[in-house]
């Protein structure tokens, strides 16, 4: 009790002296972001040390030893590591739904960077599990989430306001990049590229620059300064070679293409048409089929730095090198789709370098070309990684620092921002912007967020609303009607869901064309309606309400039953919508007095 209370005293003084002079403010920021520097770095070498001792437990020959098992056992371990993941799922179903860099980003839109801790510790163990007993994912995501849980938790200690949380949570991003790949740059750009979506302030600068580098020495301190690439000696060749450069990133940006369609459709499988709603029965089956792969293919387990390096230095056949580059990229989706823990930066970097090096020798080989293999797989490292992940910078950097390498500086340049905007053209948005708009959330050209995309259906429907039953007749609904408080009334079915609604202009419409309204029955009379979910963001459901040109729109429950369970009307939402206005801009007013203060 002591203790927690001289946290709480230290914590007050720390805010008080924050606050207090714009010199003391400079230097407790600088000391902030050193303190969070050494902690997403050491949670980010506690990240590396935990995988590697999960993937020597789940090693094949370890297994086997432990059980007195004889043969090769690989197939097995990732199904192992799929029953532990679907049972931590399913013991904290709403914390395992905050996965990946999305859902950082949405916190820092929706609740200025709060991150409950019990979110960051469950996507630290999660991937450990996952990617430790060979799932084909990267650590970054994973490792970012840490970082960014690190810094909002460092605020939510510290009682900083609402912005400095903001700050801090990418800053503990950027930095738990900057350990993980011993890229300090990277790191920095990553935050404002992806965690800031390019919102760039100078104070986040500061704290995103120091806390990354932080980061990273603690990093290399521990863990050493080994390079995570072998490259052979290679030569980026002549001017000549640059169109075949712009060819590569081309494929890059269609490869990349391709796997977002290969991910519309695994949703679609698992989601609609399979209908999965079992965790076992959707992760498993994976797991089983890469676990039989496994058997030929054992290039594919977990984390492939080892394998990135056998091609570069060419100790791999060039068709096991066509095989790896598309189980590679089927299996990423797959795992990630089906309920899995990881990110995407290292796979793209295995696809890339298998590509790049895929390419050149085909091309060496069918028209007698003399282009490095080497060359183009590092160039077309960065070009898969912007274009699956929509980070031409960071990419660059990431894999600027990851090879310590400038001479193909150029030709990497060019490949990954052309892959990029191959992908961003077609696509008509970035990964990020995309994976937001489908949680409701609308980022503007200019970075601004529609506040309506803060709050949900749920939280402005009306409960308590007038539905009757399709068998009601005629005379009654009419009645029913116009006592209505909002001029329509609900028609549900004998399992209470949705069957459409009756308006003033339906009866009208009805006593005109019949008179034999005594045997009408309101099902006879009903028009179809859209609907929006209770979860919806009500940003979704106010285009909703545009589009069809309506004043009320009926809320159906997100399960199968599709029941009616409110109405939200076009009201409620105006009033909504100012009322967050209001607050965003007070928010924004007394920022700026402290700045000017």
């Amino acid at each position: 009790m002591d203790t927690y209370s001289g946290l709480q005293k230290l914590s007050v003084r720390i805010r008080d002296i924050y606050f207090d002079t714009d010199i003391s403010r400079y230097i407790s920021h600088i000391i902030i972001s050193i303190i969070l520097g050494l902690a997403a770095g050491g949670g980010a070498v506690l990240f590396h040390v935990s995988l590697g001792g999960m993937r020597d437990f789940f090693d094949p020959q370890n297994v086997g030893a432990f059980f007195s098992l004889q043969g090769n056992y690989i197939f097995i371990i990732p199904s192992i590591g799929a029953i532990i993941i679907v049972i931590m799922t399913r013991a904290f179903p709403v914390v395992a739904r905050e996965r990946g860099i999305i859902s950082v980003i949405r916190s820092m839109i929706l609740n200025n960077g709060f991150i409950p801790l019990k979110v960051t510790l469950f996507h630290f163990i999660a991937p450990i599990i996952a990617i430790g007993t060979g799932a084909p994912l990267g650590p970054e995501g994973p490792a970012a989430k840490m970082g960014s849980g690190i810094g909002s938790f460092m605020s939510q200690v510290f009682r900083l306001s609402s912005r400095n949380m903001k700050m801090y949570t990418a800053a503990g991003a950027g930095a738990a990049i900057s350990a993980v790949f011993h890229a300090p740059i990277t790191g920095v750009f990553f935050g404002i590229e992806v965690i800031l979506l390019n919102d760039m302030k100078s104070q986040s600068m500061s704290g995103l620059i120091v806390s990354s580098v932080v980061a990273d020495i603690l990093s290399r301190a521990v863990l050493g300064n080994d390079a995570v690439f072998k490259i052979p000696p290679y030569s980026v060749g002549a001017l000549g070679e640059y169109p075949f450069f712009l060819l590569l990133a081309v494929l890059c940006g269609i490869i990349s293409l391709m796997y977002f369609k290969l991910n519309g459709f695994t949703n679609w499988l698992l989601n609609e048409k399979l209908r999965i709603k079992n965790e076992y029965l959707k992760l498993l089956p994976v797991t089983i089929v890469f676990g039989i792969v496994l058997l030929k293919y054992y290039q594919l387990y977990g984390l492939t730095y080892s394998v990135m390096n056998d091609v570069l230095n060419a100790q791999i056949p060039f068709e096991t090198i066509i095989i790896l580059l598309v189980l590679k990229i089927v299996f990423l989706s797959l795992f990630l789709h089906a309920g899995s823990y990881g990110g995407t930066f290292a796979p793209s970097l295995m696809i890339g370098v298998l590509l790049g090096y895929a390419f050149a020798v085909s091309f060496n080989y069918l028209f007698g070309l003399d282009l490095n293999a080497v060359a183009f797989a590092l160039v077309a490292m960065g070009g898969i990684l912007a274009g699956i992940n929509s980070i031409p910078l960071t990419s660059i950097m990431l894999v600027f620092e990851t090879t310590n390498d400038y001479r193909f500086i150029l030709p990497l340049m060019l490949v990954s921002v052309l892959s990029y905007l191959v992908t961003l053209y077609v696509n008509k948005g970035t990964v990020y912007a995309i994976g937001l708009q489908k949680s409701g959330i609308d980022i503007s050209p200019m970075g601004q967020v529609d506040v309506l995309s803060r709050i949900e259906v749920s939280d402005l429907m009306i409960r308590d609303l007038e539905k009757v039953n399709y068998r009601m007749p005629f005379r009654r609904l009419t009645d029913v009607l116009m006592q209505s408080r909002f001029g329509d009334v609900i028609v549900v079915d004998d399992g209470d869901r949705l069957m459409g609604i009756v308006s003033l202009r339906d009866v009208r419409q009805a006593l005109l064309s019949t008179e034999l309204t005594d045997l009408l029955i309101a099902g006879d009379i009903i028009s179809p309606v859209p609907v929006v979910m209770e979860h919806d963001k009500v940003s979704r459901a106010m285009k909703t309400i545009e589009k069809y040109d309506l004043e009320n729109v009926p809320v159906v429950s997100g399960d199968e039953q599709r029941k009616i369970v409110g109405l939200l009307t076009h009201k409620d939402i105006i009033q909504a919508y100012n009322r967050l206005l209001e607050e965003w801009e007070t928010d924004r007013f007394i920022h700026d007095r402290r700045k000017k203060q």
